[in-house]
């Protein structure tokens, strides 16, 4: 069985949280995903026995967290559709109108007149195809919202591709970091992650997420990741070199801590 810790709350509701031991890891860390898993952050030679005061005082954290998740999945519940009117990118400066179509065919033929490449999603018998110009992102097909998030996300992820890479490597150039590569993921639970190779300069991996803040925010995001270039840990050292080019830093960060809780629904990592 795998590793966990429960906690009890006051009205007895019993909350798993999975151990996922990490050498990387320098310190213990819950968190509560967007799926409502909580999931504990363990260094690897960390024993779990003798921090059980230090757990069970996180319990009241534990009851509003999950108080606020509950509140959450209740006012998504009301709310109804998946799917958001309008699509709204800072980064790309793109303000998109989101609206479906008709069938199959209507896409195949509107494809013509698309700005972008489409996209196409398919479950089994089921197939959507999401039709963008410069003004309007259109699905034709399926009327699944699941596939229809599905396409949002892909569409995203192939603009964040374009987008956030040249964001980052012109700060990059402009504060003196040396990166050899940088590419776009679908990460679950953070807003990117750093490298070196063997040369010392950084690898970087951003979360396509990343499209959908501010644009002060996701060069915040893009200056973090480069800091790590020279510092590889979130020490004290760490700090005082990501203070040197965002001396507002701790607000940032609860900025994006902030952003990644309340993604809308669609762009919400799954499992």
């Amino acid at each position: 069985m795998s590793e966990c810790v429960v906690f009890q709350l006051a009205d007895e509701t019993a909350l798993r949280a999975a151990v996922r031991r990490s050498s990387r890891a320098r310190r213990l860390r819950l968190c509560l995903t967007a799926a409502g898993e909580w999931r504990l952050i363990v260094p690897a030679g960390c024993l779990l026995h003798a921090r059980r005061d230090w757990l069970e005082g996180l319990t009241p954290f534990v009851e509003r967290a999950w108080r606020r998740y509950c509140r959450r999945c209740a006012a998504e519940e009301a709310e109804g559709s998946l799917l958001p009117e309008r699509l709204v990118l800072p980064v790309t400066g793109q303000d998109l109108e989101v609206r479906r179509g008709g069938g199959w065919q209507q896409g195949c033929t509107a494809v013509a007149g698309g700005a972008h490449p489409p996209v196409t999603v398919e479950a089994g018998a089921r197939r959507l195809l999401l039709v963008a110009t410069e003004s309007r992102l259109t699905l034709y097909g399926d009327a699944d919202d699941g596939l229809a998030a599905e396409a949002l996300r892909r569409w995203c992820r192939r603009q964040a591709g374009q987008y956030l890479p040249p964001l980052l490597k012109e700060l990059a150039h402009r504060h003196g970091f040396a990166v050899s590569e940088v590419c776009v993921r679908d990460q679950r639970s953070r807003w990117g992650s750093c490298s070196r190779d063997r040369q010392g300069a950084g690898r970087i991996r951003l979360n396509w997420r990343a499209l959908l803040l501010p644009v002060e925010d996701a060069a915040f995001l893009c200056l973090h990741e480069l800091c790590h270039i020279r510092r590889m840990d979130h020490s004290p050292a760490y700090r005082e070199e990501l203070a040197r080019y965002a001396p507002d830093w701790p607000e940032r960060e609860r900025r994006l801590s902030r952003f990644w809780r309340e993604l809308p629904r669609w762009a919400r990592p799954a499992g």
